[in-house]
């Protein structure tokens, strides 16, 4: 019975995948939170542009926002099903550009002025508590987006593989450039964070497709050989 547990389990997730999935989970707080906390009193810049005003604040996109945590959940699972090597590829741009985002946060501390919220519609509401939850009126660590870097590390996970439905690698598209629009329409980022976080990923996912750069992180969780 336990046998075929595992084997069920194997079959969604890889028992192999957990730890670099738990550790990237686990860094991605540390950084976060670590992060604002060292640079609390410091000065924060603010990088908001022309275009950044004219983008018109749009609520109702909160949902799309806050469904942003199961997408990266599913994401990053099904990104194992591409097989260990292309899976630690994946882990070793997501950790990469994690420390590159820990790096900016500490050197660039960063900021933006938040729209009052006026109405009183569910959306609305939900916007204040997202606001409230995340830094308040003062919020931080925005350049880059890790909301928008997470998304769009989703849809490289599974494009193009033969695990993955062509359908759910499409929604995957579509669902993260929602996801990229939502912080933009929502005030919780501006456009240079989004296109750095996009940049980061397209540059370290094309390094660690060449050759063998990404064997720092098969040394770390993949000790056996194949």
């Amino acid at each position: 019975m336990k046998t075929k547990k595992k084997d069920v389990l194997n079959r969604f997730l890889p028992l192999w995948a957990i730890p670099p999935l738990v550790t990237i989970l686990a860094v991605n707080c540390l950084i976060y939170w670590g992060s604002s906390a060292l640079t609390a009193s410091r000065y924060h810049y603010d990088f908001t542009m022309a275009f950044d005003r004219a983008v018109p604040l749009l609520p109702g996109f909160v949902w799309i926002y806050i469904l942003a945590f199961p997408f990266w959940a599913a994401g990053y699972m099904l990104a194992a099903r591409r097989g260990k090597d292309m899976f630690y590829r994946f882990v070793a741009t997501d950790l990469t550009i994690h420390l590159i985002c820990f790096l900016i946060f500490i050197l660039v501390p960063t900021t933006n002025i938040r729209p009052e919220i006026a109405g009183d519609t569910i959306s609305q509401k939900v916007l204040l508590l997202v606001y409230a939850l995340d830094g308040g009126s003062a919020p931080s660590n925005l350049f880059p987006s890790i909301h928008c870097y997470v998304s769009w590390m989703c849809w490289k996970g599974v494009v193009g593989s033969s695990a993955i439905p062509k359908w759910y690698q499409k929604f995957s598209m579509v669902f993260a450039v929602l996801v990229i629009i939502s912080t933009q329409v929502l005030k919780q980022h501006y456009i240079v964070d989004a296109v750095l976080a996009l940049v980061l990923v397209e540059f370290f996912w094309r390094f660690y497709q060449k050759g063998q750069r990404h064997n720092w992180v098969v040394k770390i969780f993949d000790r056996k050989k194949e």
